[in-house]
């Protein structure tokens, strides 16, 4: 792979973490209604649990952006 691409790819996952996490946690402020479809006793319905998993994704999809801006880094 190019330098190029591994920027370009880093940036856009690091990108795409912070929107993940912008509207898992959009989704998680709007309540039970945007989750009517899980089980009543689904865990995931209460906000706390939305707003963890939220942080756990983004957190996930950023990390390997990170790892993709480091190897461009260290390549240049």
């Amino acid at each position: 792979m190019n330098h190029q691409f591994l920027g370009i790819v880093g940036g856009l996952l690091v990108l795409r973490g912070v929107v993940l996490y912008l509207l898992r946690n959009n989704l998680a402020r709007a309540g039970v209604d945007g989750w009517a479809w899980l089980p009543e006793n689904a865990k995931f319905k209460t906000y706390e649990r939305q707003l963890v998993w939220s942080k756990i994704a983004a957190t996930v999809v950023a990390a390997a952006g990170l790892v993709f801006l480091a190897l461009f880094m260290l390549r240049s």
